[in-house]
């Protein structure tokens, strides 16, 4: 894998799992008796950057596991594709 594999394929890796630990920890907005400037679906504490670092360490983690995969010639996505 060239680097720009390496950066394409991690980029598109990460934004599906960015995505999907979003949800994750959501706790809305309950204040009923006062008024707010955010919408009752807004999280109280999106805890936005722990998610975008954890989403960079999976990501990174599944595109080294494809790095070595094709490094030793065990599996190629260049092979499936074409």
């Amino acid at each position: 894998m060239s680097l720009i594999d390496i950066l394409i394929f991690f980029l598109v890796i990460w934004w599906p799992i960015f995505f999907i630990l979003l949800p994750i920890g959501y706790e809305p907005i309950t204040n009923d008796n006062e008024k707010t400037e955010f919408v009752r679906s807004a999280p109280k504490k999106p805890k936005i950057l722990k998610k975008f670092l954890l989403s960079t360490a999976i990501s990174f983690f599944i595109t080294f596991i494809m790095w070595i995969l094709e490094y030793y010639s065990l599996f190629t996505l260049k092979e499936v594709f074409l």
